[in-house]
């Protein structure tokens, strides 16, 4: 078996648990997207059809590099992935780069990925490249995602708490660094960090 598609009784998709060569490219308001590639795993789809997260997983070996992962995600109504539990690994020349936790992510209120999209479809034909940058820079800024909140390993190989506030901007870490050091800091609103836990 290649492909299961499970469908409601409206005929509209619930759950694909495919390959990657037969995978579904996605379906939003209504529309399926163009064919593209994608991992294999399971797709779920709520009640309108829409595309509302999935389990994907994949392992590459490739001049001498290797990456290998796993990501479960749950999507923000008509948009993209706002939770995430997620293992990434990354090897190369014998040392390793890997993420591993749970992220919390957030758009707008009223965000849609499909209105975005064209947004951005229609910025990427800019010809000037520092204009092309700035105006995808500004849209993504007021209605891409932000995140808020990690708990986990980071690829800097500290483990901790990390969290954002409704920009963005970090607010407060958690976590012991690479060395094996305790951190709890604080970020003012210009960035600074204030440390608690220095001597």
């Amino acid at each position: 078996m290649k492909k299961i598609t499970v469908i409601g009784e409206d005929n509209l998709p619930r759950m694909v648990l495919s390959n990657e060569s037969r995978q579904h490219p996605g379906r939003m308001n209504g529309k399926e997207w163009e064919k593209r590639e994608r991992l294999s795993g399971l797709i779920f789809f709520n009640n309108e059809g829409d595309e509302c997260g999935g389990l994907v997983f994949q392992t590459e070996e490739k001049d001498g590099k290797i990456i290998s992962g796993m990501s479960f995600t749950m999507d923000n109504y008509k948009d993209d992935q706002v939770v995430q539990i997620l293992n990434d690994e990354y090897y190369s020349n014998g040392i390793a780069y890997i993420k591993r936790g749970l992220s919390i992510n957030q758009y707008p209120v009223g965000s849609n990925v499909d209105e975005r999209n064209e947004k951005l479809k229609q910025l990427r034909t800019i010809e000037d490249k520092e204009e092309r940058k700035e105006k995808i820079n500004a849209l993504m800024e007021k209605e891409g995602a932000v995140n808020r909140l990690f708990i986990g390993k980071t690829k800097g190989n500290s483990s901790g708490l990390f969290l954002a506030g409704p920009d963005g901007a970090p607010k407060m870490m958690i976590y012991v660094d690479e060395n094996g050091e305790p951190k709890i800091q604080t970020f003012t609103e210009n960035g600074e960090i204030k440390d608690f836990l220095e001597n």
